[in-house]
């Protein structure tokens, strides 16, 4: 090895050198550990893999997705979803900056509705504070 970085020169003549003898530790590497089956570990000695699980959990199927019952509230999602697309329209292409003003005060408006309304949509007596419980 030299001090000075200018006389550096790699290990190998080629990458297809490096290349097979890097595959090669790898080989011999795991050649050493030898092979995960129970008849290659030692006797005493647990095997390495876990046991498949008996019982897999599958969950249910999830309820289909309902349009919402009320009309303000189905006005509120569509000011949401269609607000930020006025305001990209508006502002992108330059057609009136009126346009985007719509566009982000619907969504702001019907995003405070839908906040406001959330707590009647919560069938009584469900406690929904803890968020995802196991």
């Amino acid at each position: 090895m030299t001090d000075n970085p200018r006389d550096w020169q790699p290990p190998f003549e080629d990458d297809d050198e490096f290349w097979r003898r890097f595959e090669d530790s790898l080989n011999r590497a795991q050649g050493n550990r030898g092979d995960d089956s129970p008849s290659s570990n030692p006797p005493g000695e647990p095997s390495r893999t876990p046991p498949e699980p008996d019982d897999v959990f599958l969950p249910p199927e999830p309820p289909p997705i309902s349009a919402p019952p009320d009309a303000i509230a189905r006005a509120a999602w569509l000011a949401v979803i269609i607000g930020p697309a006025l305001a990209m329209i508006g502002y992108v292409f330059a057609i009136s900056s009126f346009l985007g003003g719509i566009g982000i005060g619907a969504t702001i408006v019907g995003f405070v509705i839908l906040i406001a309304r959330r707590d009647r949509h919560i069938p009584p007596g469900e406690d929904h504070g803890d968020g995802a419980v196991v």
